[in-house]
């Protein structure tokens, strides 16, 4: 006997009936589907075929559970998901969709969210969670339409009927699984990365302690204990802009491993460099993202070494000027080991041996430096100098005798030639040992 039957009272849900409504949860978190609420009578020959369905429950659980380990080679390591594990989620899932297509209203969408969490937890792709269910639905259909043959026409007819809203149950569940995976993987890396933030912190800072090693903490940020290191600090020039935007991604593209700390005026980043790279190409790529002051230290060979390195990455960047754009990195040397370990002496020091120079109007004070630090690269050489710096030689050698009248000195003195050096030195690896000038003038 023929049936012909058609409408929303047949199953036949058209899009216009069918409404999905994401991010809408139940009092418990769990994401709900959103259907029309409209008055349906139970198709008696359906109710029929379900009270045959119910009963024989495991059976196709069983037939589920056999085409997913046959069809989805992951699925077949059962140290992956095992049989009772599978077989409650087949369960759970084939009695809400048997439930729906019995009593109608809103399908409880809250096995498929766990699933698609638990997946993302034991680490299986979302690919083949999705895969899963298309397997375990279309075994579900044939077992189904088996059964509808065995009762008899009507049973057939009213399953066909049916066959729409099947298929949209199964795209919720679909749906709501890829949500609770996705879910469950932001979750997943908003805790990487605030473990993350802390372990960059602890280097940073060197407060790690005995709590974990060097070396542990390296693994977890995927680093070596040994290699190539950089800080990177760069400046946040407003709350809204980033300082090195996609800098983190760039790096990653060329398989150099970093980790990052966001702090609210400064983003912190320690860098390890690949052998197939040179510091100088490194270099120039945190210079293309750069959108404001960029301190970097020198390379460094230890992880542990990482909290010196942040103090050269950020004097670095307060040596550049105020408001500007740039990357300055740091020489690693003996005079910028001791400015770092002991800044109040060095600038004591500086303040002392160039006062007389450090007391001039800007613009004097500004030429004899500069001419003095050239002329010390020279090694001397006034000719060499003057070459540099576009002018006659013996400008320079007035200048110099300028420098040695201020400062009450002879350069032909080494002791007190090497002191100038120094606080020269000092001065051009960190300009700011430079703004002493009022100092120099209250003192005399």
């Amino acid at each position: 006997m023929s049936r012909t039957v058609a409408g929303p009272e047949a199953g036949e849900w058209p899009s216009r009936f069918f409404r999905r409504v994401r991010g809408r949860v139940d009092p418990t978190g769990n994401p709900v589907a959103s259907h029309p609420v409209a008055h349906r009578e139970p198709d008696p020959d359906l109710l029929a075929l379900l009270r045959v369905v119910r009963p024989r429950l495991e059976e196709v659980v069983a037939l589920e559970a056999a085409a997913i380990r046959g069809t989805i080679d992951m699925y077949r390591d059962e140290s992956m998901v095992s049989d009772e594990k599978l077989a409650m989620s087949l369960r759970s899932s084939t009695v809400r969709v048997i439930d729906y297509l019995e009593f109608g209203g809103v399908p409880d969408l809250s096995v498929a969210y766990q699933l698609g969490r638990a997946r993302a937890a034991m680490g299986v792709p979302l690919s083949e969670v999705l895969r899963g269910y298309r397997v375990a639905f279309a075994a579900f259909w044939e077992w189904m339409l088996g059964v509808a043959r065995e009762s008899g026409e009507r049973a057939v007819g009213a399953l066909i009927d049916a066959v729409g809203r099947i298929w949209e149950v199964n795209d919720e569940y679909s749906t709501s699984t890829t949500l609770g995976y996705r879910d469950e993987k932001t979750d997943q890396t908003v805790a990487l990365d605030r473990r993350r933030s802390a372990l960059v912190a602890g280097l940073i800072d060197g407060t790690l302690g005995d709590q974990q090693t060097t070396w542990e903490i390296g693994q977890l940020l995927e680093m070596p204990y040994g290699g190539a290191f950089l800080v990177v600090v760069a400046e946040i020039p407003q709350t809204d802009v980033a300082a090195l935007p996609h800098l983190e991604g760039v790096l990653r593209g060329y398989d150099i491993k970093s980790a990052w700390l966001s702090q609210y005026d400064r983003e912190v980043g320690i860098v390890h460099r690949n052998r197939t790279h040179t510091a100088a190409s490194v270099l120039e790529l945190i210079e293309a993202n750069a959108t404001s002051r960029v301190g970097v230290s020198p390379e460094y060979t230890r992880l542990d070494r990482t909290s010196r390195g942040a103090k050269f990455a950020s004097i670095a960047l307060e040596a550049l000027p105020a408001g500007s754009t740039g990357v300055k990195q740091l020489p690693d040397t003996p005079l910028g080991e001791l400015v770092l370990s002991h800044p109040d002496t060095t600038r004591r020091f500086v303040r002392r041996v160039l006062g007389g120079i450090l007391a001039m109007p800007d613009d004097d004070r500004s030429t004899l430096l500069s001419t003095a630090q050239v002329w010390l690269e020279a090694h001397g050489s006034a000719a060499e100098a003057g070459r540099v710096l576009y002018c006659h030689e013996n400008t320079v050698r007035y200048r110099m005798r300028r420098v040695e009248e201020r400062l009450g000195i002879s350069l032909d003195d080494p002791f007190k030639h090497a002191e100038f050096a120094a606080a020269i030195e000092a001065i051009q690896l960190f300009p700011d040992l430079s703004k002493v000038r009022l100092d120099a003038e209250r003192d005399g």
